[in-house]
C-alpha cells in the first residue's frame, strides 16, 4: 500500500525520534587534584560526549556564563560557519556530533558554536605566542621524555577562561573506540588542545601567522583527530600530511589565521620526537631526539608561506627565544630532567631585550622592560599565562597557573585514567 504524502509527513517526527542517539546518565565525575579540577566523561559516541560536556559546563560554569553574548556576536560569522560545517561533514563528521551533542547539552545553536570555534582564539591570543620544546629519553638524566608549553596569551585569560580566577578543568575525554586523551581549554569541545593520550602521545603547539589560504580542518581539530586515533609520531606525522588542512590570512573567517596556522610538537611513548609545520598547500617536518618551536618556520619557505620574518620588534621575539630554546636544550643534554624544565627552561629570563629582566624576548614572557614601556603593556598585553610541562611514559603532568618564575608547578598523575 502506498503511503500519502499526508502520512508520509506524520511519519517524519517518529523517524527523526527513533534516529536520535540516546545519552545515558551519570557519565561524567569531577574531582580535584592540586585544587585543579579533573572531569572525567565517559561516553558511547561523539554526540553522547558533547551532549555531557555540555551538561557538564552548565552546570560548573553556571548558565548565563556559558551563554553568554559571546556567543549572540559569534553569529556575525553565521556564512563562515556555514562554510565550515561542510568541512567538518566531510573530513571529521565525528567531530561534528560533538559539537551537535555539545549544542543540545547547553541550548547554544549549533553554527553559533562552529563560529565560536574559528573566532575565540583571536580574542585571546597575539600573533606571536608560545614557546615549545620536546626532547626524547635519549637526551635525558632519567630516561624518561617531556614535552613543555610556555602558553602565552592575554592577561585577561584569568579572568574569561576560568571561574573565580580558577583554572579551567582538565578533560578526560573518553569515547567509546578511541583512545582516551586529555583536553585542556574552555569549552573543550569548541576550543579545547590533546595534550596527553592513553598510548603515551603527547602535545605542544605555537601559533603562526601565514598567508596561504585554504579550507579543511582547524589545528585544533586536527589535534583531537590525532589524540583519539594516533599512538605514535610516526601516525601524527601521516595524519597531517594527508589531511585537508585550513589555513589562511588575518582575516575574521579564519580567526585572524590563529585556529588554522599552528607549528606542533609531538613526542610518543617511545620517545621519538616529530615537529610539524603547515599551511593548506605546504607542510614539512623533521624527527630529532631535541626540538624547540616558537612563531615562524623554520623548515617551510617563509617567503612561500608568508611565516614571520626576522624584521620587527614583535617578529624577532620568536627569533630570539627559540635561539634561546635550543641553546638551553643543547646545554644540558643529557642533563635534563623535570628539574630543568621547572627551574631552568620554562622560567627563564636570560636572553631577552634586557638580558636578566622579564620581557617579551623571553621564554618565560611578561609585558615588562620592553623599548616603550609602560605603553607596550597597552600593545602587547599578553604574555606566559600559565606553562603545561608532559612526561607522557607515566602519564604526569606538572601545571603553572601562572608565570613560571613567580608560580610552582601542581602535579597531576593521570595513570589511572588513561592506563
Amino acid at each position: 500500500m502506498k503511503l500519502t504524502k499526508m502520512k508520509m509527513f506524520l511519519l517524519i517526527p517518529l523517524i527523526v525520534t527513533f534516529t536520535q542517539p540516546t545519552v545515558s546518565k551519570n557519565t561524567y565525575s569531577l574531582k580535584y587534584e592540586n585544587d585543579i579540577p579533573i572531569v572525567i566523561i565517559n561516553a558511547e559516541s561523539d554526540y553522547e560526549y558533547g551532549f555531557v560536556e555540555g551538561k557538564f559546563f552548565i552546570e560548573y560554569y553556571g548558565e548565563n556564563y556559558v551563554k553568554s553574548t559571546i556567543f549572540k556576536f559569534c553569529r556575525l560569522w553565521l556564512k563562515e560557519a556555514k562554510e565550515h560545517m561542510t568541512i567538518l561533514e566531510k573530513y571529521y563528521p565525528s567531530f561534528l556530533d560533538r559539537l551537535r551533542g555539545f549544542s543540545e547539552g547547553t541550548g547554544i545553536p549549533l553554527l553559533d558554536l562552529i563560529a565560536f570555534e574559528l573566532i575565540f582564539p583571536s580574542i585571546f591570543m597575539g600573533k606571536d605566542a608560545c614557546t615549545t620544546a620536546a626532547v626524547s629519553s635519549r637526551q635525558t638524566s632519567d630516561n624518561q621524555s617531556y614535552i613543555s608549553w610556555n602558553i602565552d596569551v592575554s592577561y585577561i585569560y584569568k579572568i574569561i577562561f576560568s571561574r573565580y580566577f580558577s583554572p579551567p578543568p582538565i578533560i578526560v575525554c573518553n569515547i567509546s573506540g578511541k583512545y582516551k586523551y586529555i583536553k585542556f581549554g574552555v569549552l573543550s569541545s569548541v576550543f579545547g588542545f590533546g595534550l596527553l593520550n592513553e598510548k603515551g602521545l603527547a602535545y605542544s603547539a605555537a601559533m603562526v601567522e601565514v598567508n596561504d589560504t585554504g579550507e579543511g580542518l582547524t589545528s585544533l581539530e586536527l589535534n583531537n583527530l590525532a589524540m583519539e586515533s594516533c599512538a605514535t609520531v610516526d601516525e601524527v606525522e601521516s595524519l597531517y600530511k594527508n589531511a585537508e588542512r585550513r589555513s589562511g590570512i588575518k582575516k575574521p573567517d579564519t580567526a585572524f589565521g590563529l585556529t588554522s596556522n599552528m607549528n606542533t610538537l609531538w613526542i610518543d611513548a617511545n620517545g621519538n620526537a616529530l615537529l610539524l609545520e603547515y599551511t593548506h598547500r605546504y607542510f614539512a617536518s623533521k624527527k630529532a631526539d631535541i626540538l624547540a618551536e616558537t612563531n615562524h618556520h623554520q623548515l617551510l619557505d617563509s617567503h612561500l608561506t608568508g611565516a614571520p620574518k626576522n624584521n620587527s620588534f614583535i617578529n624577532t621575539s620568536s627569533y630570539v627565544r627559540l635561539k634561546r630554546a635550543y641553546e638551553l636544550l643543547y646545554n644540558y643534554r643529557g642533563n635534563i630532567n623535570i628539574e630543568f624544565f621547572k627551574e631552568i627552561f620554562t622560567r627563564d629570563h636570560n636572553k631577552g631585550f634586557v638580558k636578566g629582566k622579564r620581557d617579551l624576548w623571553d621564554i618565560c614572557r611578561h609585558s615588562l622592560n620592553t623599548p616603550n614601556f609602560p605603553w607596550d603593556i597597552f600593545r602587547y598585553s599578553y604574555g606566559t599565562v600559565c606553562a603545561l610541562i608532559i612526561q607522557p611514559k607515566e602519564y604526569l603532568a606538572y601545571y603553572c597557573p601562572g608565570h613560571p618564575c613567580l608560580i610552582p608547578f601542581k602535579t597531576l598523575d593521570f595513570s589511572d585514567e588513561l592506563k
